[in-house]
């Protein structure tokens, strides 16, 4: 058999059973409250919070764990405050498991988050980055998600006249106002759903592959080059 018939049967026999092997499925479910005590489970941070500030919920409502980064990006909107960002490096959040997050101090005070006050803000942002497995396959995530497109599904009309259903962790204003702990305190939660399927062929099998194919071209360049040499030596006799 020709190297290049054995190439071909060892690609057909190599990767047909890997279609679909790393598959993974996940499902995360976000959701954002304003309120005087964290209203979630299973804080991940020990920051100082105020009598009322905003808290976001992580519910990993798929098949999969998550294993990976848990980031909460809030730079503050006044100049001169404090970074109040929250990073976890090695997070994990089983299969059905919740986690939770505070904004420190009050979240409404510091003039909203990522932009300047004044300016259309996009938000606190949450950022995912790692690894979700299940039933031994396992793949690579990269997922976020800003306050801005964190939805309550209740439009209403905040103490500047801005009409918005979301930006509920920094008090319900998309510039970064203060909307006062009357209206703040009053939002519905805002809610966001991560769903996706991703797929990472195991690197086990790519090494047996390779391995293999130097293994072939190894075992037949000497018979090719003889095969050569005795065609050219026929030829000229």
């Amino acid at each position: 058999m020709t190297l290049v018939l054995r190439l071909i049967l060892l690609l057909s026999v190599t990767l047909t059973p890997l279609r679909g092997l790393a598959d993974v499925s996940y499902r995360f479910d976000i959701t954002t409250a304003y309120a005087t005590s964290n209203p979630f489970p299973n804080r991940l941070d020990t920051a100082f919070t105020a009598e009322d500030t905003g808290y976001l919920q992580i519910a990993n409502i798929g098949a999969a764990n998550y294993l990976g980064i848990i980031r909460m990006i809030a730079h503050p909107g006044f100049p001169g405050v404090a970074d109040m960002s929250f990073d976890l490096p090695n997070g994990f959040i089983p299969a059905g498991g919740v986690v939770s997050i505070a904004v420190p101090n009050d979240a409404s005070d510091v003039g909203g988050f990522n932009a300047p006050l004044g300016s259309f803000q996009p938000g606190i942002i949450l950022y995912l980055e790692g690894t979700v497995s299940h039933d031994g396959a396992s793949a690579g995530i990269k997922i976020a998600v800003q306050d801005l497109d964190i939805h309550s599904g209740v439009i209403r009309t905040d103490s500047y006249g801005y009409q918005t259903d979301s930006f509920v962790l920094q008090g319900g204003d998309p510039f970064g106002f203060d909307n006062g702990d009357a209206f703040e305190l009053s939002q519905n939660f805002g809610h966001y759903t991560f769903t996706g399927l991703v797929s990472e062929p195991p690197i086990a099998a790519i090494l047996l592959l390779a391995m293999t194919f130097l293994s072939l071209v190894h075992r037949e360049t000497p018979r090719l080059r003889h095969k050569a040499y005795r065609t050219r030596g026929g030829s000229g006799g």
